[in-house]
């Protein structure tokens, strides 16, 4: 069974919280969200920027003379899609302050996702809030966040019919993480940012007890550790070098890919509690995932960020996501 988490871009959206902003999400392996501060392209993957906080541009804009702004609102969402499984959608706001070369931000996220055991879907909600702070120095870039929220759990699915869990309704979740990286400006316009990122979650998962065995459905615990390494390549465009597109590789590692369920030796006819018959396999993986993303100046102060992620070699499947970001600075 695949474990189920925040997705990696979720978090890195919430932890840097955003896609430059919230939490994009992307699916851990496991099937959980990930969130981060930095969303669907890190902070540390941004081309470089001025004290103010603000991409460095070859040209001064017409409004060279108006004050940057220190504030910026978020709203972001997207859908992700495993090969020949369940698909999860997110939705996310956030708000973040500019201070000097450093922001801190605060953002939520709603993530809903779907994990298949056999022929039982179980669907859940997260409802996850994350406090993340990072900078650029000089080039070198670095967020950390917090993410802390609750699983509700769906209603459990199967040939037999749908029904509530009969054991635990929710469970708590929380994820916490860092990245550094170094932007590196090779060329007149060109940008290659190197990042490695480090996170640990933790939440549970509904395991639906037999049927007709009399048994309350139990929960297992499910921490994860996580860790990638990225290169990412960007392309500044536009009358002041205002856009953006680039293309990014990652390789991805978790602890907990994927959780399977042990069974103990004690037979269902003497057992009081299912919880007491199961415990949690978690099996470590790594794979691969190239990226695609555009950052667009719309106006002067609003902000379209696109960006489309497809992983490789995983033991769940490989996973297609696309998300939207819409930014407005004030």
């Amino acid at each position: 069974m695949t474990a189920m988490h925040v997705p990696r871009f979720a978090l890195l959206a919430a932890g840097t919280l955003l896609c430059p902003g919230l939490a994009c999400a992307q699916q851990s392996e496991n099937g959980a969200p990930l969130v981060t501060a930095t969303g669907n392209a890190p902070a540390a993957a941004a081309p470089a920027k001025d004290d103010d906080g603000q991409i460095e541009v070859p040209a001064a804009s017409d409004n060279s003379n108006t004050a940057a702004p220190l504030w910026s609102a978020e709203a972001s969402g997207g859908i992700s899609q495993r090969d020949d499984g369940p698909d999860g959608s997110w939705q996310t706001l956030s708000l973040s302050r500019q201070v000097g070369k450093a922001y801190v931000r605060a953002g939520f996220m709603r993530y809903r996702g779907t994990l298949v055991q056999s022929d039982t879907a179980l669907p859940s909600t997260y409802y996850v809030g994350t406090l993340g702070a990072g900078g650029n120095f000089h080039n070198w870039v670095t967020d950390v966040w917090g993410s802390f929220g609750i699983q509700d759990y769906g209603r459990i699915s199967s040939s037999l019919g749908s029904r509530d869990s009969t054991g635990a309704k929710s469970s708590d979740y929380e994820a916490f993480g860092a990245d550094f990286g170094k932007i590196i400006p090779f060329a007149k316009l060109w940008y290659l940012t190197a990042t490695v990122t480090g996170s640990y979650a933790h939440g549970k998962l509904l395991r639906p007890a037999p049927d007709y065995s009399g048994l309350t459905d139990a929960e297992t615990d499910e921490p994860t550790w996580s860790a990638s390494g990225t290169l990412r390549l960007d392309r500044a465009f536009g009358n002041h070098a205002e856009n953006y597109v680039g293309l990014s590789v990652t390789r991805a590692w978790s602890s907990n890919a994927v959780s399977d369920i042990r069974y103990s030796s004690t037979e269902y006819a003497t057992a009081t509690s299912f919880a007491t018959l199961i415990s949690s396999n978690h099996i470590a993986d790594s794979w691969f995932e190239v990226g695609a993303s555009t950052n667009l100046q719309v106006t002067h102060r609003l902000y379209l960020d696109l960006f489309a992620t497809r992983s490789f070699e995983a033991k769940s499947g490989a996973t297609t996501s696309v998300g939207i970001t819409l930014r407005r600075a004030f």
